[in-house]
């Protein structure tokens, strides 16, 4: 849950010109993005630790985010209202992406692991599906700093390849590989299904 003395922070950022900030706005933004994007690292981590190519990675949680903007600023020109109980089923669409890897995973007559081959679409949905809810977040921080949207959206832009750096980092840690060569085959499909559920919990 957001404080609300952030949203305060935030109205202060997206006001008349004379009372915004460059850095003002840049601190908004960071603040919105890490806030409801803390749980997608261990997603990353996850990913890039059981070897799925980076360009995969990277472009689905691009195209992932790009669609939560996308919604999001629908919101602000339609005045979109998204029941609760529809981002709530799209907890759903992670937990089947994990169920149909762990089927080709005991299908597969191959030694070749299904995780390395989940597709940019796929990892694009997780993405959206986890961060669906955020949209009750950014919808608000759009409407307040309209006249700054290219800087905010310059600024996520920067942070989702920062993220995915992170995740890298933490992937390739030698104690976060020991795990993957000894669960390697679960971790990701476990990763999905527990996002799934907190999508539908939240």
């Amino acid at each position: 849950m957001i404080p609300d003395s952030l949203f305060c922070f935030w109205a202060g950022a997206g006001g008349s010109s004379s009372r915004t900030s460059f850095f003002l706005i840049v601190m908004a933004s960071i603040t919105t993005f890490a806030a409801t994007n803390i749980d997608d690292l261990i997603l990353l981590t996850a990913l890039f630790a059981s070897r799925v190519p980076t360009r995969r990675i990277v472009a689905g949680q691009y195209l992932g985010f790009a669609a939560i903007v996308c919604v999001s600023l629908l919101g602000i020109w339609a005045t979109l209202s998204i029941p609760r109980q529809w981002i709530h089923a799209l907890g759903l669409l992670p937990i089947a992406i994990a169920l149909k890897q762990i089927v080709q995973r005991h299908k597969g007559k191959s030694g070749r692991d299904p995780m390395s081959s989940i597709g940019v679409i796929s990892i694009a949905i997780v993405t959206f599906s986890n961060g669906a809810d955020n949209i009750a977040v950014y919808l608000p921080f759009f409407v307040v700093s309209r006249t700054h949207l290219w800087l905010i959206l310059s600024v996520y832009a920067v942070l989702v390849a920062m993220w995915c750096w992170v995740g890298r980092s933490f992937g390739n840690h030698p104690l976060v590989l020991q795990q993957v060569e000894q669960f390697g085959h679960w971790i990701i499909p476990l990763v999905l299904i527990a996002l799934g559920i907190y999508v539908m919990r939240s």
